[in-house]
């Protein structure tokens, strides 16, 4: 559990369920499920997106592609979408995302020679608003949480976006392999922004992401999505008890080796 990055509380918790006298009616995977349903039960839960979401997080994290996708998302939802390509800094995000509006057929708004992310991204969702679109998605450079210079930039792409709608929402892309160094990421970006979710990336591989829990518990931010693999269909809504029933799996391949 603890190599899952579940965190020593809710171990805790679950190894004190587990010794409990077995009950028939439920079986150790039910229990399991159960504790941290119970764990989470005073948790936000997931709701309705606004109009403008903006992707943040550090370097690595997948922001550029979960932009694409949760574009590719809410067109396959019937939605009218454009993505704004805000990561001024990294010549190479602002191509990536211009192939995935091209491929995926999604407004775009770009200025490839404006080194000022703020005024891109203002310029983007206020284009977005007069056309009437109904998702704008922003996409931003990764930011190492400790640089204060950067995070300050963060809280001016916000609070410019904010000035044309107060229907904004920040997601937080976090690298599920990342263990316990996600937490304190998603602390530090919360100081600085409203962050009202989670977008847990990398889940293909061998990463376990017990690390949401402990996220969604201690800073109650819901998990709205997972990035299972490289296509554009493989960002998928969260849902716990399914989110749960893999952990139940990989932790019973772990014990049975």
């Amino acid at each position: 559990l603890l190599g899952a990055d579940i965190g020593w509380e809710l171990t805790e918790s679950i190894l004190e369920k587990m010794r409990e006298p077995d009950k028939k009616e439920v079986s150790r995977e039910e229990r399991f499920q159960q504790c941290i349903q119970q764990y989470l039960s005073d948790v936000d839960q997931p709701r309705d997106l606004h109009k403008v979401i903006l992707l943040v997080g550090i370097n690595g994290t997948g922001k550029t592609t979960s932009a694409a996708k949760l574009g590719g998302y809410f067109s396959n939802a019937g939605e009218s979408v454009s993505l704004v390509a805000a990561d001024t800094y990294r010549a190479a995000a602002v191509e990536q995302i211009r192939i995935w509006a091209k491929r995926l057929n999604l407004h775009l708004t770009a200025n490839d020679k404006s080194a000022d992310p703020a005024s891109v991204a203002f310029d983007g969702v206020s284009n977005g608003i007069t056309k009437n679109l109904d998702r704008i998605i922003v996409d931003t450079s990764g930011r190492v949480h400790t640089s204060a210079n950067l995070m300050k930039e963060l809280e001016k792409i916000y609070r410019v976006i904010s000035k044309l709608t107060d229907e904004v929402d920040v997601l937080i892309t976090i690298d599920a392999n990342t263990g316990q160094n996600a937490l304190q990421q998603a602390r530090e970006f919360s100081q600085y922004i409203p962050l009202t979710g989670v977008i847990l990336t990398k889940m293909d591989g061998t990463a376990r992401g017990g690390i949401a829990i402990q996220i969604m518990k201690e800073l109650n931010l819901p998990v709205y999505f997972m990035g299972v693999g490289e296509q554009v269909e493989d960002l998928v809504p969260f849902s716990l008890n399914s989110y749960i029933k893999s952990l139940i799996l990989m932790e019973t391949e772990a014990v049975n080796g």
